[in-house]
């Protein structure tokens, strides 16, 4: 009895320490992806404006293919890393414009603070949703439920006129959202069985959790759409 308890006990050892590893391996590439991102957004800064939208319907395209790589069981999930690479360049390349936007706007204050409180943030969440030992899965279809109905009101603020409380309430909304999708995300990649193969993918989910959380951070500290 002595011996089966002392393999059961090394197994729940080795099944935490590769969970570690492979968490780390996540971090790692989130991390790479970021830098990326960062490159990507010093070159989109001198990009023509002719070029943003091709380039959203290239992150778009990106996006959708991350989808593929990660549901299916033929492709190989190697191809997940230049997937994760290249829409981490993309949305930089995107991104660029808007932070020259606000730099030239005398805003460049709050797109440090939006970058570091959503660091912050980030970091703060992650802990807590991987150390917590409650299963957060119930939370996914009311964060789903949350995403859709927040994409449909950003998406007829593009053609209506928002007043700037309405625009604070969705921003607010958009941080409080994906606030809890980095809790979420966490607290998954430590309760389900994850391996090698899914860090690519689940590093490109902690990559769109951060950039999202900074997004609406940026508007919510600047008051602008």
């Amino acid at each position: 009895m002595n011996e089966i308890g002392q393999t059961s006990e090394r197994v729940k050892t080795d099944k935490r320490t590769s969970k570690q590893i492979i968490m780390q391996k996540i971090l790692n590439w989130f991390v790479f992806s970021l830098l990326v991102a960062s490159v990507g957004a010093a070159i989109g800064s001198e990009l023509s404006p002719e070029l943003y939208l091709p380039l959203v319907v290239i992150e778009i395209a990106l996006l959708i293919v991350s989808i593929l790589v990660r549901r299916s069981k033929t492709i190989n999930k190697v191809v997940g890393y230049p997937v994760l690479l290249a829409f981490a360049f993309v949305t930089g390349l995107t991104l660029g414009p808007t932070l020259t936007y606000y730099f030239g706007a005398g805003q460049g204050a709050a797109v440090l603070m939006a970058f570091v409180t959503a660091s912050v943030t980030f970091t703060a969440l992650a802990f807590i949703g991987a150390k917590t030992k409650k299963d957060l899965s119930f939370l996914s279809r009311a964060l789903f439920a949350a995403i859709i109905i927040l994409v449909l009101f950003s998406f007829f603020g593009v053609f209506l006129p928002l007043g700037s409380m309405l625009s604070t309430i969705i921003s607010a909304a958009g941080t409080l959202i994906f606030s809890l999708y980095i809790l979420y995300d966490f607290n998954q990649i430590m309760k389900r069985d994850t391996s090698l193969d899914d860090v690519p993918m689940l590093a490109l989910t902690l990559y769109l959790d951060f950039l999202n959380l900074f997004m609406f951070l940026l508007r919510l500290f600047t008051g602008r759409d």
